[in-house]
């Protein structure tokens, strides 16, 4: 599982670079893909849960979802900047450390760009599975049947 994890963020969306596979491997290695991917999946159904079953507001309009996508996109860009920041800039492998250290291996100003980076990604993929699961979960709310659309 890990292994298509990793594919899916090193080589779809292009992060990979192969002069810093120390952070990549790091990340393989302390499941760090699957802690991104658990994000951008779990935060969103818990928001939207809270939004279609526990929010009690039948007038509820357009601009009440699109708030909530921007709560949702907020926590999820927030929560994985956190994850990867954690897991490449205060990582406990030492390798890695010692790279980052060194300010004549580029590690340090690369390793600063993608918490950003996967932070920016898997807000994008909130979103999308946002969609999905506004449209699923709006077929058995009581109160929120007309939203998003």
């Amino acid at each position: 599982m890990k292994d298509i994890l990793a594919a899916i963020y090193e080589t779809m969306f292009g992060l990979y670079n192969q002069a810093y596979d120390l952070i990549f491997t790091t990340l393989f290695n302390d499941g760090g893909y699957l802690k991104f991917v658990l994000t951008w999946l779990l935060i969103p159904l818990g928001c939207w849960l809270l939004f279609y079953y526990v929010w009690r507001y039948p007038y509820g309009r357009w601009w009440h979802w699109i708030l909530w996508l921007v709560v949702t996109v907020i926590l999820v860009f927030g929560t994985t900047w956190g994850i990867a920041n954690s897991e490449i800039l205060a990582s406990s492998n030492q390798d890695l450390i010692d790279a980052i250290a060194d300010p004549e291996s580029g590690y340090e100003a690369y390793a600063q760009t993608l918490p950003m980076k996967y932070a920016t990604i898997n807000s994008i993929l909130a979103v999308a599975i946002t969609v999905i699961y506004s449209f699923v979960m709006k077929q058995f709310s009581k109160v929120q049947t007309h939203l998003p659309f």
